[in-house]
């Protein structure tokens, strides 16, 4: 595949991923408030569904207009390292998924749609970018890096600055 291919392809498991959750939306904010993490209950507190269901259509939003952009000008280094972030930012929510599942015991919105959709394609885009060098090899470190702030402070602002 393309690396315009793959960006579309991003947008469309983030998107599908993000459809999954808005649909479960009640039940995961019912389960986060109350038997998450502490950390997690916190985070959610004050949320309601109907907040969190804005919150990632704008997110989706958000992501299909990068990869449309990003598709558009493939060979953009500012864009391809934007790409590689969503990429890395999709894969770490995916792995997060994971972890409640197995602190929680069971299913939660999100978690079918993490395994089958964004953890593969995360993990393919990364891969295709490593071999074919969409990026420096060195400035791999900095997509992690950013990808960390973007899925843990910055998400967390953007939640809490909706929310208020």
């Amino acid at each position: 595949m393309t690396r315009r291919s793959w960006y579309l392809v991003t947008a469309l498991a983030f998107a599908l991923h993000n459809g999954e959750e808005a649909l479960g939306a009640t039940r995961m904010i019912q389960v986060l408030q109350t038997s998450g993490p502490a950390y997690v209950r916190a985070f959610y507190v004050g949320i309601d569904p109907s907040q969190l269901r804005m919150n990632l259509l704008a997110l989706t939003l958000i992501g299909l207009l990068l990869a449309v952009l990003a598709a558009r000008v493939p060979s953009s280094p500012t864009l391809t390292f934007l790409m590689l972030v969503f990429v890395a930012v999709i894969g770490l929510n995916a792995l997060a998924h994971l972890a409640l599942a197995l602190m929680l015991g069971g299913y939660m919105p999100g978690l079918l749609t993490a395994i089958v959709a964004n953890l593969p394609v995360a993990a393919l885009v990364a891969t295709q970018a490593w071999r074919e060098r969409w990026m420096p090899r060195w400035s791999l470190g900095l997509v992690v890096a950013v990808a960390l702030v973007v899925h843990g402070p910055l998400l967390a602002a953007f939640m809490r600055i909706t929310a208020a």
